[in-house]
This record gives structure tokens, C-alpha cells and sequence, in this order.
């Protein structure tokens, strides 16, 4: 059975370290990734949530760790300024995907009486 979804501040500190401490001494560059699942496994999680909530926290702090979609797929810690590059260039191409996917949809869905919210991407 699957833990359920809450980390106390205890729980989220002790799994902060054991994942700094896997990536930084296990996948350092991008040929090492592992992928979220197996992360997970290795540290003793049925599922990935609470490590990627974990290293969404981990990036905020400073923490270089990129992920990759083709393999080798998964986490790992940027070995050199190419990889952080690389990272940064799909990040940016996702943004204008997503930028797109959204001037699509409100397009499609202009007919539809949708209520305005405030937000990141407001124009």
C-alpha cells in the first residue's frame, strides 16, 4: 500500500538529503539520469510524488538538476556548462510550446462564456 500523499517538515528534510545525496554522488551528468519512478524505488517509495516535489524544492535552493525526456531519461545533476545550456534551451522550448498550446485552445474555446483569472500567463 502506498504511503498517502503528506510529508511532515521531518519527513520532507530527511528525504531532501537522501535524494541531494543519491543524485549528487550517483548522476552526475546526463548519461547517469535516473528516471523518477526508479528514484523513488531505490529510497523506498511506491511512486514518484514526493521525490519530484522534492527536487522541484532542491532546484529552487540552487541545486542544477536537470531532467531529460530521451534517453538516458530522468533526473540528474549537471556535470558542465553544455548540459546546463542544453537544459535551459528545452526549458525555453517547452515554454513556447505550452505558449502556443495555450493562444490555441483560448482560440478554440472563444466561443465558451470562460471566467477571466488573474495570472502568470494574463496578456
Amino acid at each position: 500500500m502506498n504511503k498517502p500523499f503528506v510529508l511532515t517538515t521531518e519527513d520532507r528534510k530527511h528525504l531532501k538529503k537522501k535524494v541531494w545525496y543519491h543524485l549528487t554522488t550517483y548522476c552526475r551528468g546526463r548519461a547517469a539520469a535516473i528516471r523518477g519512478k526508479d528514484l523513488a524505488w531505490q529510497l523506498g517509495y511506491g511512486d514518484d510524488r514526493k521525490i519530484r516535489l522534492i527536487i522541484r524544492e532542491l532546484i529552487a535552493e540552487g541545486v542544477p538538476i536537470a531532467s531529460s525526456v530521451s534517453e538516458p531519461m530522468g533526473f540528474y545533476i549537471v556535470a558542465n556548462e553544455h548540459e546546463a545550456a542544453d537544459y535551459i534551451r528545452v526549458l525555453k522550448e517547452r515554454i513556447k510550446e505550452d505558449m502556443t498550446r495555450l493562444h490555441d485552445f483560448e482560440k478554440a474555446t472563444s466561443h465558451l462564456d470562460i471566467p477571466i483569472q488573474s495570472g502568470l500567463f494574463q496578456q
